[in-house]
């Protein structure tokens, strides 16, 4: 194998591994948010971690789809934040 094979894993928007592995950190972070005794639940951070992950993953998955990347984390980052608030309300 050559560099030039590895350095396309990076550049390829359509490798489904980004999209996997920001998938399973936004959920394995949403779901310490429902679980009680955490520590994630309540708290700024936990506000900011999960806008962060789920944006991260929004972007994955829209990079992946061929759509804009930016649009996809502000997605993600806004589902992060109603996702946080209603674990707060549960």
């Amino acid at each position: 194998m050559s560099e030039n094979t590895s350095n396309n894993a990076f550049a390829n928007k359509k490798n489904i591994m980004w999209v996997l592995l920001s998938g399973a950190m936004a959920l394995t972070f949403v779901v310490m948010l429902f679980l009680p005794d955490s520590g994630t639940g309540s708290g700024t951070l936990s506000m900011y971690a999960a806008m962060l992950w789920c944006g991260l993953f929004g972007a994955a998955c829209a990079r992946y789809a061929g759509k804009s990347g930016w649009f996809g984390f502000l997605t993600g980052s806004v589902a992060g934040m109603v996702i946080q608030i209603g674990s707060q309300l549960v």
